[in-house]
């Protein structure tokens, strides 16, 4: 992997979407892009440069602030200024990379290669953003650095030693920052976008971004504590 000032970033990033009432007793993930009355209703992003350590301002996308005639037409809008924002960075990448071989940009936050990317990809096919080889260029040529994934092997499994397995954010959280609060689980934004409490939403959807940045600063610093290879 390559890296380069000012161009080598990581993307701070969650999304939240709306599962209807009629979905919601679903076992296991209940987010799926094809179900009819489903759409994103929004996400935080925020790029960050390890080299530099330098962040960017948190931008923020949400469907409330669209305009459109109905639900489709303001998440079509949305998913264009989400997909304009992943462009970007490409464009950073492509023009002031100037070499093929540096690293991607990088996406960190916890569940993202199993809903936030796929989420972003088919409902951004759904609403013909892009073509469909240059959507997945965009969501599936970034470097995936999911959360649940990384932060396993550093925390204690007392329970079942010989399963390794992704994390919830909770956890990771818990052992990682020594943060005993429980967050809520993320099907509490659904409830809260039926009563219109959207600020709610987005205070919620800042902590989650927030709590990215942080859990993958402390990750590095274990990293950096190991011992080099021999």
């Amino acid at each position: 992997m390559k890296f380069k000032r000012e161009v080598t970033h990581v993307i701070f990033f969650d999304i939240e979407y709306y599962v209807p009432k009629e979905y919601r007793n679903q076992p296991g993930l209940k987010a799926n892009p094809y179900l009819d009355g489903s759409f994103v209703i929004g996400g935080v992003f925020q790029r960050y440069f390890p080299i530099e350590d330098r962040l960017e301002e948190k931008e923020e996308f949400w469907i409330w602030d669209m305009e459109g005639r109905d639900t489709t037409e303001q998440e079509k809008n949305l998913l264009e200024k989400i997909y304009l924002y992943f462009r970007e960075s490409w464009t950073r990448w492509e023009l002031l990379g100037g070499d093929p071989r540096l690293t991607e940009p990088i996406v960190a936050g916890f569940g993202i290669t199993r809903l936030d990317i796929p989420v972003l990809f088919a409902r951004s096919q759904i609403h013909r953003i892009a073509e469909p080889e240059r959507l997945y260029d965009t969501y599936f040529k970034l470097r995936h650095f999911d959360l649940s994934v990384t932060s396993a092997p550093m925390i204690p499994e007392n329970r079942n030693p010989n399963v390794l397995a992704p994390v919830s954010q909770n956890w990771a959280v818990k052992n990682l920052l020594r943060d005993g609060e429980r967050k809520p689980s993320g099907t509490t934004v659904w409830e809260l976008y039926d009563v219109e409490e959207y600020k709610s939403i987005t205070e919620r959807t800042r902590g989650e971004v927030e709590l990215a940045r942080r859990v993958y600063q402390e990750l590095r610093k274990i990293r950096n504590g190991l011992p080099g290879r021999p």
